[in-house]
C-alpha cells in the first residue's frame, strides 16, 4: 500500500493563519499580520508556501443554496451490476461527476459502491436526476433518503492542532 500524502511541517503560526483563513478566506495578508505578529511580507511568503505543498487547496465563496433556490438534498447509494466494480467505473463514475447538481461523490465499502450527495431545485429535478443516474449503464440500482432538514453542514475541515494527544495511561497488570 502506497503512503498517503506527508504533511509539511506546520508550526503555531501556520496553524493560526489556516483558522484566520477558514473563517475569512478574503482576509487581507495585512490584517493576518497584524493577528500573527509577523509582517505582511512574511505572511504573504507563507501564504504562498502553504498553497503550494496543497495545504491552501483553494478558496471559494460558501453559497447558500436556499437562496439559489437548491433546497432539496439527498445522499444517494448506488450499486453497480456484476462486473461493473472498481476495476471498470470511470465511465459511470464520469458520467454522474458531470451532473451539476452532484456535489459529492464518494467511493465506499459495503452493500453499495458509492455514496454521492446531490441538492437540486424541486423534488422533480430530483426524480430526473436519479433517472439519468439510474439509465447510466453498468448501474444496478439507486437508494435515496432524502434530507428533511441540516444542523450542520462545515464547508471544510477544522485546523488540526498542534498538539499530539497525550496516550492513555496503561492499567498495571494485576497478579492472579
Amino acid at each position: 500500500m502506497a503512503p498517503g500524502p506527508v504533511r509539511p511541517a506546520l508550526d503555531e503560526i501556520d496553524l493560526h493563519i489556516l483558522r484566520l483563513l477558514r473563517q475569512d478566506g478574503r482576509m487581507s495578508h495585512a490584517a493576518i499580520a497584524k493577528t500573527v505578529g509577523l509582517s505582511g511580507p512574511a505572511v504573504h511568503e507563507r501564504v504562498r508556501k502553504l498553497e503550494q505543498s496543497g495545504v491552501i487547496a483553494g478558496y471559494c465563496a460558501v453559497l447558500d443554496p436556499e437562496l439559489l433556490e437548491r433546497p432539496h438534498v439527498a445522499f444517494v447509494m448506488v450499486t453497480l451490476s456484476e462486473g461493473n466494480e472498481f476495476a471498470s467505473d470511470d465511465p459511470i463514475v464520469a458520467r454522474i461527476c458531470d451532473e451539476p447538481d452532484v456535489l459529492e461523490f464518494h467511493r465506499i465499502a459495503g452493500e453499495d459502491c458509492y455514496l454521492i450527495k446531490i441538492r437540486t431545485s424541486t423534488n422533480r429535478a430530483m426524480e430526473k436526476l436519479l433517472r439519468r443516474i439510474r439509465s447510466i449503464r453498468g448501474v444496478a440500482r439507486t437508494r435515496t433518503t432524502i434530507v428533511l432538514s441540516t444542523e450542520l453542514e462545515r464547508p471544510t475541515i477544522e485546523v488540526p492542532s498542534d498538539e499530539e494527544p497525550e496516550p492513555e495511561p496503561q492499567q498495571p497488570l494485576r497478579s492472579a
